[in-house]
């Protein structure tokens, strides 16, 4: 019963992350044909605040389901290690969507609201669906075959974007680690 909680409570929380905010689509190769990385570092860097604000909200809703549900105090790290790990992912993606929608843009041209920029929006549209597609499986695989969360993990991994974004001092962890959620979704179904 209390696995069954656990794992009902890990779905929710993936759920909540992938409707609190957008991200960004990437290539097979992971980092080919993307903005330079200095833009990336600036979009990154612009977002912080938001990304913070959206980390404390999910996490208060995360010790708030956990405490209501019963189950210890405890399990509340543990949630907040994944959470930490998503926003890290979430970040990283809409750091390069935004770099990557203004990279051909002149420096002279007026800014365009980001709800008005198609390429920007559908950048974050595609993304969105994959974290909504990687929340259902990973729950479905967490509870059919949990060794393929890991090892898929392990085989779409960014180690590149990880040494250009490093994680916020917020969202620091023993592990840091980006992902391609596309082939993350078709590995965890594939494998």
């Amino acid at each position: 019963m209390a696995l069954r909680l656990l794992r009902a409570l890990t779905c929710a929380v993936l759920l909540l992350l992938v409707a609190a905010a957008p991200a960004r689509a990437e290539d097979k190769d992971g980092l080919e044909g993307h903005a330079p990385d200095e833009a990336v570092q600036r979009a990154y860097a612009m977002i912080s605040p938001r990304i913070r604000a959206e980390y404390g909200f999910q996490l208060r809703g995360v010790a708030q389901q956990v405490l209501g549900s019963g189950a210890p105090g405890s399990k509340i790290e543990f949630f907040q290690k994944r959470v930490k790990l998503l926003a890290y992912n979430r970040a990283t993606l809409i750091a390069y969507c935004v770099a990557d929608a203004e990279r051909d843009r002149p420096p002279t041209a007026v800014p365009v609201p980001w709800q008005n920029n198609l390429l920007l929006t559908t950048c974050v549209d595609e993304k969105v669906g994959q974290l909504q597609k990687f929340s259902q499986l990973a729950a479905y695989a967490d509870f059919f075959f949990p060794e393929r969360i890991e090892e898929c993990g392990e085989r779409v991994r960014l180690p590149d974007r990880e040494k250009v974004l490093p994680p916020y001092t917020f969202l620091v962890i023993e592990q840091p680690k980006l992902y391609d959620f596309a082939r993350y979704n078709e590995c965890l179904m594939k494998h």
